[in-house]
């Protein structure tokens, strides 16, 4: 009986979006009307708040008719706002009377609305008929809209995780950057669940999505006297603040900050009055920790945070990582975990869950949990990820009770993580067992390698980025250099007839000349090129190497420029590469990740016979691919003449 009742909801959503999408000016505000005209219909039908209802606001009386519509349904708001202090500013910020067709609202409410009772019944075994509207609306919003849709929403699978690892059932809930309060809602609902209550507090910095957060909150009978959202800037312009001047505490926080926001308050920041930067000032650019950081001050002294952020945050240095080191190593940040790619609308990059403790369990002093939970989702669309039940289950029962899974979770010591500049990527400290290669896909036995007599690679070369500054430098008619860039490098081959003429000052370009022997390893991108300099290379002209790639230069009298080149290659090497990119959309490789890679501790002359093996495999390969090619082109032109096609065309050398 549900079953179908859904269907018909789901199916009634759809035509709802679709007939106020083609009367709006812009597919965004369809979701504004839609939900003004289910909450009043919601408030008209229970009583599990405090509003008074006007006799304008009276639903029966504004759908009555389909007369002036829009100007009704204004006036019904208007008075609901007036009687109700609470709602300023909440529906009126939707203006009924802009709609292109106004009787398409009326059809909504009429033809669509009025078929379902939005009375809420203590026997309800679902959440109602009301929210499975509003949540089938913000599905189909985020769908319709991309990012601009998704970015008001935290993915309810990622909500629920939160909640699931804050775990708490009683006292205060605090989001700085609530949207439509998805995750509060969803940390009210687990407390009453399991005993508890809380109450919520939220701040929002767009007063639309404001205004749709607590119409949200309204049908989820919430926007009580427990719950609070201010409308605001967090970092600028924070609200919580008590009447000493300082910022309100609270036992719980869990949030979903915007994304690398450009423009987020350094200014303001610099004289901020709550001291919520005494460990340090983010970087102009990206305002990710500032986030962190206003959480931590927001904590009591025994709180706890969960915080989605961007990878970025684990591993990028400058002030970021001094912030970073200085929570590590005052003991506030108890656990890291990695989620997967595409769990949120609008951007693929993969995501992180950081976990703040003010009062971290004695078996996490002077640690960290690591956990790596990228691999656990379903996909629920050809571009979008979704962490099933089971996910979750698995993340937040490794969480509680400090599981360490091969692979998957570990208790990092503090020292092993000062070795690694602070990264807290996942991935430098949990293995990844497959890798893929030019000659196959492999299983990497890391422990058993790092049992061998190893060396790191910058104590055998020295590793240095390239040059990056060529606008004004880009020369016509006269030049100084050939430049080397990625996609002048093909199966590990200089491709020099190509290569860009450049200007560079003479003593610039002594830092960037490439000599024979030196090996070139991209450093930007997911595929990796190597290459070793010959003799022939440079014959004509000397050459410099772009900023895409990182110069290898081997003491001779230690290491073999291709014995280099050949571990860099192997699955080992690959493995190691792998591990060491950072980055979203572009992946990065520093000179300093580069130059802790392990190699194999073997004397000079057994790398120069590994040298030649490979080298030997590697001109093997190419005569085989050109007889190949050979072949294939002859048995081509063999079928035209059999065609009697042949004399129609010629070879243009």
């Amino acid at each position: 009986m549900w079953g179908e009742k859904m269907n018909d909801i789901n199916k009634d959503t759809g035509m709802m979006y679709d007939g106020l999408r083609q009367s709006t000016n812009e597919s965004a505000e369809t979701k504004n009307y839609a939900l003004s005209m289910m909450t009043l219909k919601y408030i008209n039908e229970n009583s599990d708040h405090n509003f008074s209802i006007p006799v304008n606001a009276v639903w029966e009386r504004v759908t009555s008719h389909g007369m002036d519509f829009g100007k009704r349904m204004n006036v019904a708001f208007q008075e609901l706002e007036e009687v109700n202090p609470s709602l300023h500013g909440v529906f009126t910020l939707t203006d009924f009377t802009r709609v292109f067709d106004p009787m398409n609202l009326f059809k909504v409410a009429d033809s669509i609305l009025n078929r379902y009772s939005f009375e809420r019944k203590s026997s309800d075994t679902t959440a109602g008929v009301a929210i499975q509207f509003a949540e089938r609306l913000w599905d189909i919003s985020t769908d319709r809209e991309g990012r601009r849709g998704g970015e008001i929403m935290t993915p309810r699978s990622i909500s629920k995780l939160m909640v699931q690892l804050i775990n708490t059932l009683s006292g205060t809930i605090y989001d700085g950057t609530s949207g439509i309060n998805g995750s509060l809602i969803a940390a009210h609902t687990y407390a009453v669940e399991h005993g508890g209550n809380v109450s919520l507090f939220g701040q929002e910095v767009n007063p639309q999505t404001r205004a749709l957060g607590i119409m949200n909150l309204i049908l989820h009978g919430l926007y009580t006297e427990h719950t609070h959202i201010h409308l605001g800037n967090t970092i600028t312009d924070p609200r919580w603040i008590e009447e000493d001047g300082k910022l309100q505490k609270f036992d719980s926080i869990l949030t979903a900050p915007p994304f690398s926001l450009s423009r987020w308050g350094y200014e303001v920041a610099e004289k901020d009055p709550y001291g919520r930067f005494r460990y340090g000032l983010p970087g102009k650019s990206n305002g990710d920790m500032a986030f962190v950081l206003h959480s931590l001050a927001s904590l009591k002294k025994d709180g706890k945070a969960v915080i989605i952020i961007p990878p970025g945050v684990l591993f990028r240095g400058g002030s970021e990582g001094k912030i970073r080191e200085s929570l590590i190593r005052e003991g506030f940040i108890e656990a890291v975990i990695g989620l997967p790619a595409n769990l949120f609308s609008g951007t693929g990059i993969p995501v992180a869950a950081i976990v703040l403790n003010k009062s971290k369990p004695n078996l996490l002093k002077d640690k960290v949990f690591i956990i790596n939970a990228e691999e656990g989702f379903e996909k629920s669309s050809r571009v979008q990820n979704i962490l099933r039940d089971n996910d979750i289950e698995k993340i937040v029962d490794t969480y509680r009770l400090h599981k360490e899974v091969e692979q998957y979770s570990r208790i990092v010591n503090i020292d092993e993580i000062m070795k690694n500049d602070w990264s807290l990527q996942p991935v430098r400290y949990l293995d990844r067992v497959e890798v893929v290669t030019a000659i196959g896909k492999m299983e990497i036995d890391r422990k058993a390698y790092e049992h061998s007599e190893l060396i790191m690679l910058n104590e055998l070369a020295d590793i240095s980025r390239g040059y990056g500054s060529l606008k004004e430098e880009t020369a016509s008619k006269e030049f100084s250099h050939y430049l080397v860039n990625l996609i002048d490098v093909h199966d590990g081959i200089i491709q020099t007839e190509g290569l860009s003429k450049v200007n560079i000052d003479e003593k610039k370009a002594r830092a960037y000349e490439l000599q024979s022997g030196d090996v070139l390893l991209s450093s930007r991108g997911t595929a990796l090129k190597i290459t070793v300099i010959s003799q022939s290379d440079i014959k004509d002209k000397p050459l410099v190497f772009s900023q895409n790639f990182l110069r290898i230069r081997v003491n001779s009298n230690l290491c073999d420029p291709h014995f280099v080149k050949a571990f860099l290659e192997s699955p080992i090497g690959q493995y190691y590469l792998a591990m060491y990119q950072k980055g979203t959309t572009v992946t990065v490789l520093s000179h300093k990740d580069v130059g802790v890679i392990p190699l194999p501790k073997l004397p000079i002359q057994q790398q120069y016979e590994i040298a030649e093996y490979t080298k030997k495999a590697d001109r093997s390969y190419r005569k085989a691919i050109e007889a190949a090619e050979r072949q294939r082109e002859e048995n081509y032109l063999e079928g035209c003449r059999m065609m009697g096609i042949s004399d129609t065309f010629q070879t243009i050398l």
